[in-house]
């Protein structure tokens, strides 16, 4: 395959012209807003080694390959590495809490072993073959995180990614509309694990998640954590408001990461660390020092007020989770909450149950923007928002006294932007 013999003569792949360094390979893809071919002279220019394109006219140098299809192209480049290397590659996925994990098992496996992982949100059907891509001789274990909205696209990774080992943080009620309804996210999120066992390896998933259990009934090579006495690895973990412990027989250590609903995600990465032979005295320190970043699970502080930032993404299960662990916090709590994507025929009745739910907890006031939003009845301490600015000034004059103010909505409400 002349691409990827040309890609083992880089130093590496990039899709993107404004990241251009000397000896990349450049892949020209294309989108609904976006064509990569008009952009191979730039790459050159700047130093690519090449270019893989599928248009005529954008072979403008000798190692510019004119492929059918240069996304498929990747894929297959990226399949193609992969199966040069022996190493263990954890597959993960789940509707909530998959790049935290990520994140945590990344810095509890480093204790040990040089570890490859994804970066940022690359979980997607660009995303993975690019982490595949960036594996070398240097790596001992490669956490490949796979985000989907509809059945068959985790099947497509694992063709790629080829998994040994695999772990569900949970099944939610998330991307409803492309999956069809709850069951059919557990048969999408389920496709990990039909590649993991079909090769006979570990799969990791709680203890809580009746679903999962009922689906893998006749596999024996299954992990299940969390905090059932039923559950194959736990750790003594408990809560204090939206405070984590690390409980021993001597002390109380708090995690910097907080939220009650992120108590199984700390317990899912350790259970992977200790499957892989490392003693918890060395996997526990980074687990217990990781501070989230990039608008998830973040404590900010403006003027009187604790900021809880957690406008990364939001579908109905994450909203509950977030609301939940908030609410332990103590004084006056403020919701500021952006609308949930991606839920179809379900947006309007799961958009007001969460309105109702609402209602029933001890919140000062409960602020809401986005569309889906406007079709709600909303109660008298409940307020809509069709502007921005508006809210945000409302959050600058809340924020001059004592509060807790959680924010949380789909990326494409883009909440942080509150804070600006």
């Amino acid at each position: 395959m002349k691409a990827y013999e040309l890609f083992l003569q880089s130093s590496g792949i990039t899709i993107d012209t404004r990241q251009v360094y000397k000896n990349l390979l450049f892949v020209a893809l294309k989108g609904p807003n976006f064509n990569g071919n008009r952009f191979v002279q730039d790459a050159l220019n700047q130093g690519a080694i090449g270019a893989i394109v599928d248009e005529e006219e954008a072979v403008v140098g000798e190692n510019c390959i004119l492929v059918e299809d240069s996304l498929k192209c990747l894929q297959h480049m990226a399949l193609k590495h992969r199966e040069r290397f022996t190493i263990p590659v954890i597959g993960l996925t789940g509707s909530n809490g998959k790049t935290t994990v990520k994140e945590l098992l990344q810095r509890g496996l480093s204790a040990q072993f040089n570890v490859l992982a994804t970066k940022g949100n690359f979980n997607n059907h660009i995303g993975v073959p690019l982490t595949l891509l960036r594996i070398t001789q240097d790596h001992d274990i490669a956490i490949i995180e796979m985000g989907a909205n509809h059945q068959g696209e985790i099947k497509s990774y694992c063709t790629w990614a080829k998994p040994s080992h695999g772990l569900i943080t949970n099944i939610g009620k998330a991307h409803l509309e492309g999956f069809g309804g709850l069951e059919g996210v557990l048969k999408g999120k389920m496709e990990l694990f039909d590649a993991v066992c079909s090769s006979g390896g570990e799969v990791f998933y709680p203890s809580d998640e009746e679903g999962i259990a009922k689906m893998l009934s006749n596999y024996t090579h299954t992990t299940t954590y969390g905090l059932k006495p039923s559950a194959d690895f736990s750790l003594p973990i408990e809560v204090d408001g939206d405070i984590l412990q690390y409980c021993d027989p001597k002390n109380k250590t708090p995690f910097h990461l907080k939220g009650s609903f992120n108590r199984n995600n700390v317990i899912g990465a350790a259970a992977l660390c200790s499957h892989f032979s490392i003693e918890s005295e060395d996997y526990l320190p980074p687990l217990l020092e990781y501070n989230p970043q990039n608008n998830r699970s973040q404590y900010l502080k403006r003027n009187k007020a604790t900021i809880v930032l957690d406008a990364y993404n939001a579908n109905p299960s994450s909203m509950r989770a977030s609301i939940d662990g908030f609410m332990a916090r103590p004084g006056k709590k403020i919701l500021i909450l952006g609308e949930m994507k991606e839920l179809g025929k379900y947006s309007r009745d799961e958009h007001q149950a969460l309105v109702d739910y609402l209602q029933a907890l001890d919140i000062s006031e409960s602020l809401f923007f986005g569309d889906e939003f406007s079709h709600s009845l909303l109660a008298g301490n409940q307020t809509f928002y069709t502007n921005k600015e508006d809210l945000k000034e409302h959050l600058l004059r809340q924020s001059n006294s004592p509060c807790s103010i959680l924010i949380k909505g789909s990326r494409s409400c883009r909440l942080e932007e509150l804070l600006d």
